[in-house]
């Protein structure tokens, strides 16, 4: 579509219309459309929410907020690509999306797909390693932080080019329930900045330069976790440091 313009008038553009597949509950889905509400997503339109499982309380959320909803086959990749055309979306948000998607889908929206994963990748992630299970592998592992990854969506699992990570400190005293719940906090701030990037099409900026989201509290100590990790040799460290001296 393309418009005309008076001399001095705002240009009109079309809204970057996503749809946002869920499992569960969907927080992070009310995070997106709340982001969206207040203009920290801007130009950007949750457009389909699709769920693999009935009853799941995301449909409700999309119900509630006028979003038009669905419940469809994961395995009917080509249903699945049917709907997502005739909404014409343009990007797919994975929201606690408890499958994996089909390499006709991942094709059909080539880097137009990200995911959001409990853990910082390259940790913890993979077949196996979804919900309250990561956490418990987390503590188990005797690791001191942990955090969201927020990643481009290709074929393999968890595998693909990472955009934003949230970082979050483990407690002492924090249990596999406790650690999802503080961790699921920066799940929602990640995603956003992955989701704003996608509609704003600057995804490959963020795929470039990783950075990470912590809180400033949280600084002096995630600097020296990270140093060390560069230590080792580990990337992850890099973006920890940069984000650690407040280049976020």
């Amino acid at each position: 579509m393309s418009w005309r313009h008076a001399p001095g008038e705002k240009k009109i553009l079309s809204s970057f219309d996503l749809a946002v597949l869920i499992s569960g509950s969907g927080t992070n889905l009310q995070a997106i459309i709340d982001a969206v509400a207040s203009g920290d997503i801007p130009n950007a339109k949750v457009a389909l929410v699709i769920s693999n499982r009935e009853g799941a309380y995301g449909l409700e959320r999309a119900k509630k907020h006028g979003i038009p909803n669905i419940v469809v086959d994961n395995n009917d990749a080509e249903r699945l690509l049917s709907i997502l055309e005739s909404h014409a979306i343009k990007g797919i948000v994975l929201a606690g999306y408890l499958e994996i998607l089909s390499p006709d889908v991942v094709a059909g929206y080539d880097r137009k797909i990200i995911n959001i994963h409990p853990a910082l990748l390259p940790m913890f992630g993979g077949k196996g390693f979804y919900g309250i299970k990561v956490h418990s592998a987390v503590l188990a592992s005797g690791v001191t932080y942990t955090g969201a990854t927020a990643h481009i969506v290709d074929n393999g699992v968890d595998t693909g080019t990472v955009l934003v990570r949230g970082v979050v400190p483990i407690k002492v005293e924090d249990t596999a329930e406790s650690l999802q719940k503080r961790v699921l906090e920066i799940e929602h701030k990640v995603l956003v900045q992955a989701v704003k990037a996608l509609a704003e099409n600057k995804i490959e900026d963020l795929s470039g330069k990783p950075g990470a989201i912590i809180n400033e509290a949280d600084r002096k100590s995630v600097r020296a976790f990270a140093r060390a990790l560069m230590e080792l040799g580990g990337a992850l460290g890099g973006a920890l440091t940069e984000a650690g001296n407040g280049e976020t």
